[in-house]
């Protein structure tokens, strides 16, 4: 049985589906009273990644974690030190009293635990965490990923929706990135299962382009079919301009913004030369951005301290 943490994000989500399409046995770790769709044949249990308790009950049966919950930005009480951090820690321990045997976890390019990010430090502990803990890791370390609730693209749409004829661009619009579409990421983490030469490895992956901030917001207006005039603000003026940029849909935090100031790019071949296959360039990946895109289905809500059990 594999329980997968942070099912409900764009990451998660897209791995769910990939594991439950090859017919492989699936639990979710479900967050406590939050609304989300809920996937066809999967077992769902209530927890949260700090809450240890839930953790240990979440994990009876299980042989491999597949740890995804994660946290951009802080948000009330939920805090991205806690959930990143602290969070992958508890997880890791409970992983250690159930005798897990597997945990592939997700990281980001650029994650450093003396990094002055919040959301990059917390990460770069996570990592620190998984490879410490004793059990047979792996963390992929990915480039920016995009695809149906991303951040990616959600910020630059929210923007050019929000915005008529111009579209600004902080850093000017220089900054490298090697965006992956979700579904590839997916696929690596799958095939990580049976994948040996991942096995207590750190594994670096992006998409097949490098591209620029400028060259990703160009793709994206083209998907939603959208035309605006690039205005290249340098980084000397990006933090003067956050506030103005946080009024729209999607909007990044004034360190968000600034984590966006240094490239964030690993080797172009890295997928196919460690997972055997070319993953899709950008523009052939976004119909979800097409403005005549099929509407979701309503969400669920599971209430807290309830657990569920689920197939159908």
């Amino acid at each position: 049985m594999i329980l997968i943490t942070g099912p409900t994000g764009c990451i998660g989500k897209a791995v769910v589906e990939r594991l439950t399409s090859s017919g492989h046995p699936v639990k979710l770790l479900w967050h406590w009273d939050h609304e989300h769709l809920a996937p066809r044949r999967v077992s769902i249990v209530g927890g949260d990644v700090r809450n240890v308790k839930s953790l240990v009950d979440a994990m009876e049966d299980v042989d491999t974690v597949i740890h995804l919950a994660s946290q951009r930005r802080d948000n009330g009480n939920d805090r991205v030190e806690e959930v990143n951090a602290a969070g992958t820690r508890n997880v890791v321990d409970a992983a250690k009293r159930a005798h897990v045997s597997r945990l592939i976890s997700v990281s980001c390019l650029g994650a450093e635990a003396r990094s002055a990010y919040p959301y990059l430090r917390s990460m770069g502990k996570a990592e620190e965490i998984v490879r410490s803990s004793g059990v047979n890791f792996t963390v992929l370390k990915s480039a920016a990923v995009y695809g149906e609730g991303d951040w990616l693209t959600s910020w630059l749409n929210g923007i050019a929706a929000g915005m008529p004829l111009v579209m600004p661009l902080p850093h000017s619009g220089e900054t490298r990135l090697q965006p992956i579409w979700v579904g590839d990421l997916a696929a690596c983490i799958v095939r990580c299962l049976d994948t040996r030469s991942t096995f207590r490895q750190v594994v670096p992956i992006g998409g097949p382009q490098s591209l620029t901030l400028a060259d990703v917001a160009a793709i994206t207006l083209n998907a939603t079919r959208r035309k605006r005039r690039f205005i290249r603000i340098p980084t000397s003026m990006t933090r003067q301009i956050a506030g103005f940029l946080g009024h729209f849909r999607g909007a990044l935090t004034e360190a968000e913004l600034d984590s966006l100031s240094y490239n964030r790019t690993t080797e172009i071949g890295s997928v196919h030369r460690m997972f055997g296959f070319a993953p899709a360039k950008m523009p052939t990946k976004l119909a979800h951005l097409r403005p005549d895109r099929e509407l979701p289905p309503l969400p669920v809500r599971f209430p807290q301290q309830t657990a569920f059990a689920r197939s159908r």
